[in-house]
C-alpha cells in the first residue's frame, strides 16, 4: 500500500511541518508513506501528473485556507482519473463545520479533524487490513481532538537532510494550543497549552540549522506564555549567532516580563524577529473578542524592545473587529504607528471555520466572503467602501513603510504632522495655513492611498526604483512645503536602501557628479578611515565602489547633524533593518574638519 502525504504550500520557500509529523507517526507496516511538497503557484496539471505517476493507493491532503480550493479541484481530478485511489483530507480547513467545503464532495473518502498523528495511522491500518470503517469510527475521525502528550510524538526532523532547506523558511514548534481564547482565532476551540520537551526543541534546531534554513519560525501561538521555557530557548539560540540564521517568534507583548526584556536586550543583532499582535487599542473591542486587556503594557514593552536596536519587530492590527469604526480604527493605527516598529501589518478580519466570532457574525452585522479566506466585507461599524479604503492603505504600508526604504522620509513626515498640528515650529519653512492641513499618520497614508489609486499604481507591480519618484511627486503635489526637505531625505533613504552609487535624476543636485565625489573622498580620506576602520589601507578606487559620500542638510528629527558630510557604507548592512550603514564624517555645526564618527 502506497500513501502520499501532499502539502501544497503558499510559497515554494516554505517547509510543511504537518506532513512530516504524519509521516513520522506511520509505522513501516502501514506500507510506503511518501511526502510531496508543492506550491499553489505551480500549475495544477503538473501536480496532478506527479501524483498520478506515483501510482498511489491513498492520497492525503493537508488543507488550509490558502490551498483548499486548489485541493478540491485536484482531489476531484484524481478521483476521476482513478476511482480506486482513496482521498483523505485533514488540516484546519476541514476540522470544523463537518468538513467545510469538502463535506458535500463525494470524491473525499475520509476527513480527519484536529491533530492527525494518532488518527491517520489508525485509518491506514484499517484500510490496509481491509477492515470496514464503521460509521462510529468515521464520526470519531471527524470529531476535533488533539494529541494530549506531545512528548510521545516521533520527531518529524528525522527526514530532513543536510542542506535540503537551503535558503528556505523552516518551522518548529515548542508548544501547541494557546492560553487565550480570542474569538477570531481557531485556538479558541482548544483549552490550554501542550508543550514539547525543550530538549526535543533543541534537537530540532540543530537539524534545521544543518539543513541550511535561513529563517526558522516557531509556530507557537503565544511563544512567551511560559517564561522559563521562552528564556531557555532564547538563551539556547544564541549559539547560532555566527550561522546567519534568523529565528522568528510570535509573542504576546503584554506577557513580556522584565527577565524577557533583559534577555532580548543581549541578543546578537539580527538573530531574532518578534511578531507582536496588538489588533486594537480599544478596550471595548478587545473585550468583545475575548482578548486580555493588557494594551498599555503591551505598547510599553514594544517601545522597549524597539529601543534595543537589535530585534526586528513586527506589529499588527486587525481591521473589522467589533465596535471599531473607521475613526476608531484610525486611532488604533496612529498609536501603533507611533511605536516605530520595523514592520506594521494592517490585516483584515477573517471569519475562520471553528472560530467563535464566526458563530457570532450576525450579532455584529458581519458580512464576509463565503469562500477562503472568508475575509470581512462590512459590519455594523464600517461599510464596504471604508474597508476598501483600508485595503489601499494596507497596500501603501507594504510599499512605503514595510519595505524599509523610506525610514527617514516617513520620520520627517510624521514629525511634521504631529509637531506642526500643535502649532510648534519644526525648522521647516511652512506656510501656517497650508501646514495645518498636514494630516496625522493615518490621514497621510489615506491621502497617499488615494493618490496611488487615482494613478493606477495599486493595480500593477512597481519596481523599487520607481517608488522614490512616486513618493517625491506625491509630496510635491500634495504637500509642496515639504518638497525640499523630503528631497534631501529621499536621497538619504535611496542610498541606504538601494545601495546604489547612481542617484536617479530627480534626486540629483546640480553639483552631483563623479568627479566631485572623488574629490570628497580624497579630502575626507583620513576621516573615513577613522570612522570606518575596515577601509583602512584600502585603495581609493576600491573605496569608491563601496562608499558613497556627500554632504546633507537633514532635519534634526532624523538623528543626524543638520549639516554634515555622510558616508554610506554598502559593505556594512544592518542585520536588523537591511539598510546600509550611514556615518557622519564631518559635522559642519561643530567644525569644518572635526570627526564626529556617529552612526545611525
Amino acid at each position: 500500500m502506497k500513501t502520499l502525504l501532499v502539502a501544497i504550500n503558499s510559497q515554494y520557500i516554505h517547509m510543511n511541518l504537518a506532513v512530516l509529523y504524519l509521516k513520522a507517526a506511520c509505522d513501516k507496516e502501514l506500507g510506503e508513506v511518501i511526502t510531496l511538497d508543492f506550491s499553489i503557484n505551480e500549475p495544477i496539471k503538473h501536480i496532478f501528473s506527479v501524483i498520478i505517476n506515483e501510482k498511489p493507493d491513498i492520497v492525503a491532503f493537508s488543507c488550509y485556507i490558502w490551498n483548499i480550493e486548489y485541493t478540491i479541484k485536484l482531489a476531484e481530478d484524481i478521483k476521476k482519473a482513478n476511482p480506486e485511489i482513496m482521498i483523505i483530507a485533514g488540516g484546519p480547513e476541514v476540522s470544523f463545520d463537518n468538513g467545510g467545503l469538502l463535506e458535500s464532495n463525494e470524491f473525499v473518502d475520509y476527513i480527519i479533524a484536529g491533530d492527525g498523528e494518532e488518527k491517520l495511522p489508525f485509518l491506514l491500518k484499517k484500510i490496509r487490513e481491509g477492515n470496514k470503517i464503521s460509521n462510529e469510527e468515521k464520526k470519531q475521525l471527524r470529531s476535533f481532538s488533539v494529541v494530549s502528550k506531545l512528548d510521545t510524538l516521533r520527531s518529524p526532523y528525522q527526514f530532513i537532510e543536510k542542506d535540503s532547506l537551503k535558503n528556505k523558511i523552516a518551522y518548529v514548534e515548542a508548544s501547541r494550543g494557546c492560553p487565550f481564547h480570542c474569538s477570531y482565532c481557531m485556538s479558541s476551540v482548544t483549552d490550554g497549552v501542550r508543550s514539547f520537551p525543550v530538549e526535543k526543541v533543541f534537537d530540532a534546531l540543530k537539524v534545521l540549522s544543518d539543513s541550511g534554513a535561513r529563517i526558522i519560525k516557531f509556530v507557537d501561538r503565544t511563544f512567551n506564555c511560559n517564561e522559563k521555557k521562552a528564556l531557555d530557548i532564547w538563551n539556547h539560540i544564541q549559539k547560532y549567532k555566527a550561522k546567519d540564521i534568523v529565528f522568528h517568534f510570535e509573542v504576546d507583548p503584554g506577557l513580556i516580563t522584565q527577565n524577557m526584556l533583559d534577555c532580548l536586550e543581549k541578543m546578537p543583532p539580527g538573530l531574532v524577529q518578534l511578531e507582536a499582535g496588538i489588533q486594537s487599542v480599544h478596550a471595548e473591542t478587545l473585550e468583545a473578542v475575548e482578548r486580555p486587556g493588557r494594551i498599555e503594557k503591551a505598547l510599553m514593552n514594544i517601545e522597549k524592545v524597539i529601543s534595543f536596536n537589535n530585534i526586528h519587530l513586527h506589529v499588527d492590527l486587525i481591521a473589522g473587529l467589533p465596535y471599531e469604526s473607521y475613526e476608531k480604527f484610525s486611532e488604533s493605527f496612529n498609536r501603533v504607528y507611533k511605536l516605530g516598529s520595523h514592520h506594521f501589518q494592517l490585516g483584515f478580519l477573517k471569519l475562520l471555520r471553528g472560530s467563535a466570532l464566526r458563530e457570532k457574525a450576525e450579532l455584529h452585522g458581519i458580512k464576509y466572503s463565503s469562500y477562503p479566506p472568508y475575509e470581512i466585507i462590512k459590519n455594523n461599524y464600517m461599510d464596504a467602501g471604508e474597508f476598501m479604503m483600508l485595503k489601499d492603505i494596507a497596500a501603501c504600508l507594504e510599499l512605503f513603510y514595510n519595505s524599509g526604504r523610506f525610514v527617514t522620509s516617513l520620520i520627517v513626515v510624521n514629525t511634521a504632522s504631529v509637531v506642526h498640528s500643535k502649532g510648534k515650529n519644526i525648522g521647516i519653512n511652512i506656510d501656517k495655513n497650508i501646514g495645518l492641513s498636514l494630516p496625522d499618520s493615518f490621514g497621510f497614508f489615506e491621502k497617499l492611498a488615494m493618490f496611488m489609486r487615482r494613478k493606477g499604481y495599486l493595480d500593477r507591480p512597481i519596481k523599487a526604483f520607481n517608488l522614490y519618484e512616486i513618493f517625491y511627486v506625491f509630496i510635491k503635489n500634495r504637500f509642496p512645503f515639504l518638497t525640499d526637505v523630503i528631497t534631501e531625505c529621499l536621497r538619504f533613504d535611496y542610498l541606504r536602501s538601494m545601495k546604489n552609487l547612481t542617484l536617479p535624476v530627480f534626486l540629483k543636485r546640480n553639483e552631483d557628479n563623479k568627479k566631485a565625489r572623488q574629490e570628497m573622498l580624497n579630502i575626507y580620506c583620513e576621516e573615513i578611515e577613522k570612522v570606518l576602520p575596515r577601509l583602512k589601507n584600502i585603495s581609493l578606487d576600491r573605496i569608491w565602489h563601496q562608499v558613497f559620500i556627500d554632504d546633507f542638510d537633514l532635519p534634526p528629527e532624523t538623528g543626524y547633524p543638520q549639516k554634515a558630510v555622510i558616508a554610506f557604507d554598502f559593505g556594512d548592512v544592518s542585520p536588523v533593518t537591511g539598510l546600509a550603514g550611514a556615518y557622519c564624517i564631518i559635522d559642519f555645526q561643530l567644525s569644518s574638519k572635526k570627526t564626529k564618527g556617529t552612526k545611525n
